[in-house]
């Protein structure tokens, strides 16, 4: 199986804890030249997504109490992919409207959040 690949991609990490922000960045950035941009709030993402380009974004569900929905909504309108990030071990903290989204569990192995990444952006 080869390595997958993000050069060139774009990732917005919507995280409010700074230690695993900072392990997904890592993680991300380390597949082949990805540039990834972490926020730890809903404002701070709407910011970046207006002023900037952003390919994919990585989803912390639940951001200090503030439900990260109102943000995937935006995004799928937009047409930007996004995958969740939990600690609550299962969707049902979503609408059933995005329980079909890609969502993993914290702490998720480096390779299939980003072959999720990798689908969620229709790479081969």
């Amino acid at each position: 199986m080869t390595t997958p690949s993000l050069q060139g991609i774009r990732v917005l990490i919507v995280e409010d804890n700074y230690v695993v922000a900072e392990a997904l960045k890592y993680v991300i950035d380390g597949y082949q030249g990805s540039q990834s941009t972490i926020v730890p709030n809903l404002a701070r993402a709407f910011e970046v997504l207006a002023a900037s380009r952003v390919d994919i974004a990585v989803l912390d569900i639940n951001l200090n109490g503030t439900s990260v929905v109102p943000l995937a909504d935006h995004l799928h309108a937009q047409g930007i992919p996004f995958v969740f990030l939990t600690g609550y071990g299962d969707d049902d903290v979503l609408p059933p409207h995005l329980r079909g989204q890609p969502l993993f569990e914290k702490p998720v192995e480096a390779e299939r959040l980003v072959r999720a990444i990798v689908e969620a952006l229709g790479r081969s």
